[in-house]
């Protein structure tokens, strides 16, 4: 019987990435950044491709099926799943440029990769025809072998600045070599710079318009979300097939494992039993909390009332690989300490990939605690007093 009871058999290309990415893992890592023939796989495997509208030769494929693809190259490779969960969701935000400037993208090739950075920073004036644009972007992964960069900063003048979100092709903007991270190395999330450039004005677009999303009667299904009802399943994603590969790496070398002092088999043990029955019931609970955030994304209903939620679900969710993979270290003990085995590998990147504020349970029980006793409050008479 499989570990994961609802798996499904990647495609023949994401399998190979997923085989590539393992091979290739420590190398990665050293380098701090993907090697060429990872990049490769991941184009081949379709997930830059993933929601671009199917006029320039994209998928325009859903939530869901990206889960079920992002898993196990994650389980292999957390930073390259995380790559690959990246370059797609960026993908689908840059559906909201004009057609112009979606054209000036994928008219040649709907694989490009397109790093991104919603944070405001910089400074965007506006002149004719246009912007010029100059700033630094820190912690863009896959900035390095990107073909496009998604950038944002506060852009008008005086009191009508708002963020507006530009795109800026590679030979534009530089790369600073600045991550230096405890986990999640290989994702080469370092710095993009971008000085005194001027950026057409069919390439941008506001922020604004990111974050309510296409219109309901727009074909893409998967462009009409909201960006706060799906920007943590960029992340929630990858950080689900970590855990998984961290379980099955266990399970397969703690079943082998011999007492020392006892020559019985590990496995036998009523601890090791109870680590891998709580620790892969978590991962699988965490699985469902995400797969149904997908599936209502993809379903084509409204999603705003289901913002809060899904911020509340895929934090919990994260929370719960947390713990899995801490439990699973733990019980490694020192051997899973050693730096070539993968365990320690799989925690640190967990714990790295988890501190993203997007996942953080502390930033979504405010919004969702406010959803919930305001709409108690439309129901609850109000006290005399």
């Amino acid at each position: 019987m499989p570990l994961w009871g609802t798996a499904v058999e990647p495609p023949a290309t994401v399998a190979d990435l997923a085989a590539t990415a393992a091979k290739y893992a420590e190398q990665a890592e050293a380098q701090r950044r993907l090697p060429p023939d990872v990049v490769t796989g991941l184009r081949t495997a379709g997930f830059a491709r993933h929601f671009v509208p199917a006029a320039f030769g994209g998928s325009q494929s859903g939530y869901e099926e990206l889960l079920d693809i992002v898993a196990p190259v994650a389980a292999g490779c957390p930073s390259t799943g995380w790559s690959a969960s990246i370059a797609a969701h960026t993908g689908r935000m840059v559906v909201h440029l004009p057609e112009q400037g979606q054209r000036e993208v994928w008219g040649e090739h709907p694989d490009a990769l397109i790093a991104g950075a919603l944070v405001p920073c910089g400074t965007a004036t506006p002149v004719a025809g246009g912007w010029r644009v100059t700033g630094r972007w820190a912690y863009v992964s896959g900035a390095d072998y990107s073909d496009w960069a998604l950038i944002c900063a506060p852009g008008g003048a005086g009191t009508e600045t708002r963020p507006w979100c530009f795109v800026v092709p590679r030979e534009h903007y530089e790369v600073a070599d600045t991550w230096f991270s405890v986990g999640m190395r290989a994702t080469g999330s370092n710095t993009v710079v971008v000085r005194d450039l001027f950026v057409p004005e069919h390439r941008s677009f506001t922020r604004a318009a990111l974050e309510a999303g296409l219109p309901a009667d727009d074909e893409r299904v998967s462009c009409r979300a909201p960006l706060k009802a799906v920007n943590g399943l960029s992340f929630a994603g990858p950080l689900l097939g970590a855990a998984q590969g961290l379980v099955e790496h266990w399970v397969d070398w703690i079943g082998h494992k011999v007492d020392t002092h006892t020559g019985a088999p590990a496995r036998d043990r009523a601890s090791v039993r109870t680590v891998l029955a709580r620790s892969s019931a978590e991962v699988e609970a965490a699985a469902l909390l995400v797969r149904s955030i997908a599936r209502t994304a993809d379903s084509g209903r409204e999603l705003r009332p289901f913002v809060t939620r899904h911020m509340r679900d895929w934090s919990f969710a994260t929370e719960l690989l947390r713990d899995a993979a801490e439990r699973i270290f733990v019980a490694s003990g020192t051997a899973g300490q050693d730096e070539g085995d993968r365990a320690q590998r799989f925690w640190r990147d967990i714990h790295s990939g988890a501190s993203h504020f997007a996942l953080q349970l502390e930033q979504a029980s405010g919004p969702f605690a406010e959803s919930v006793f305001s709409t108690s409050d439309q129901h609850v008479p109000t006290r005399a007093t």
